[in-house]
């Protein structure tokens, strides 16, 4: 399995595109999801399907850009940054086609060349900070 081609299809297909069939074939159903906090939940794939597909409605025009790919053994990380418009719907802010800059990175654990578990630290506050510094 190319590790590489494997994280970039999973940003620019799954994360940016919302591609169901890329899902299925990339992930297990249900899979093990780890957000900023210590946060778990067990997602299927209706239900991530469901979450990106509310977060594109949010966020237009996403943009990724992988900035390192860093794999180990069975675990594969990627830092990113994601250009988007912002168009309301996030923590009652409202939507003024804002540009935003965001970043984070994506930890995944694979089994057979399919994903398993995902841990994903994003820069949450600092695009709450620029949503609302019109605000002041």
């Amino acid at each position: 399995m190319n590790k590489e081609l494997w994280i970039k299809q999973w940003f620019f297909e799954v994360l940016a595109k919302v591609n169901s069939s890329q899902l299925q074939e990339m992930a297990t159903d249900p899979f093990i999801f780890h957000m900023a906090g210590g946060r778990k939940y067990q997602v299927t794939h209706q239900e991530y399907l469901s979450f990106l597909a509310m977060w594109h409605q949010r966020f237009k025009n996403v943009q990724f850009q992988l900035t390192h790919i860093l794999s180990d053994d069975n675990k594969l990380m990627a830092s990113y940054q994601c250009h988007a418009t912002y168009h309301g719907g996030w923590l009652r802010i409202p939507g003024k086609n804002q540009a935003v800059h965001m970043t984070g990175m994506m930890l995944f654990k694979l089994e057979n060349g399919m994903m398993t578990e995902c841990w994903m630290e994003d820069s949450n506050f600092d695009l709450y900070q620029q949503l609302t510094h019109y605000l002041d």
